[in-house]
């Protein structure tokens, strides 16, 4: 049951544009599959969905399979949101426009996700996790580069 409903998951966020949880639900419920937002969750970490940034504003799930063909073109379109790139001790700040930084998350996530620990996005603000200072450094220098 849980391939075939995780099997479904891929096949809705690839038809449509799937903004949220309870959205997804809402899908997943009209295909005769009844969950909860915990499997949904479950499912969407399972599956290493992301969410990627639409042109014209909001963020949809897709699948982290998708990225490598599409990075790019992901990145140039996120260029100009962010605001600025610093670090303090092993932390990355990146500043983006309001409700922009989960979008930049995602494509950093992708991008860089074996150069650090973790990452944590707000509306305005990604914090970023490296193991020191100098990875943090570095880090920073290669987000400044991409961003500029």
């Amino acid at each position: 049951m849980k391939y075939k409903r995780q099997g479904q998951i891929l096949r809705i966020i690839h038809e449509k544009n799937i903004k949220t949880h309870e959205q997804l639900i809402g899908e997943l419920n009209k295909c005769g599959y009844n969950v909860t937002q915990a499997t949904v969750s479950r499912d969407i970490k399972e599956l290493g969905l992301i969410k990627i940034p639409l042109p014209d504003g909001g963020s949809v799930y897709s699948s982290s399979k998708d990225i490598p063909e599409e990075l790019d073109r992901r990145i140039n379109m996120i260029t100009d949101t962010v605001i600025s790139v610093d670090y303090a001790m092993n932390n990355i700040v990146v500043k983006t426009y309001p409700g922009m930084a989960s979008a930049v998350a995602a494509s950093v996530d992708a991008s860089m996700r074996n150069e650090f620990l973790g990452s944590i996005a707000g509306d305005d603000t990604l914090l970023i996790i490296a193991r020191n200072e100098e990875k943090a450094a570095e880090i920073a220098e290669k987000l400044i580069q991409l961003f500029q």
